[in-house]
């Protein structure tokens, strides 16, 4: 699956550990066949598994700057690209 996608966004290999992370991050939350169509994290904690936050790898998508670091007439966002989840916050 990292390859597939690594391929298909057209990204340089120095994404491939991002592009795992995210694969395992996605693989987590998928149904899984030997769990009786549970997922894994479903499993693990015992409670079912939101989806809503999930989006598509390498998509462009908007940051906003903090009202302390930019100036009155400064862009509120700054244009970024998706690369994956933290993995130590929610």
């Amino acid at each position: 699956m990292a390859r597939s996608i690594l391929k298909t966004k057209k990204m340089p290999k120095e994404f491939y550990a991002k592009i795992v992370d995210y694969v395992i991050y996605l693989s987590n939350r998928c149904p899984n066949k030997d769990l009786n169509s549970m997922t894994s994290q479903e499993a693990w904690r015992g409670r079912n598994t939101r989806v809503s936050h999930l989006k598509v790898f390498w998509s462009i998508g908007y940051m906003c700057v903090d009202d302390q670091i930019r100036t009155k007439l400064d862009d509120k966002s700054k244009k970024m690209i998706f690369v994956g989840y933290n993995q130590k916050s929610k």
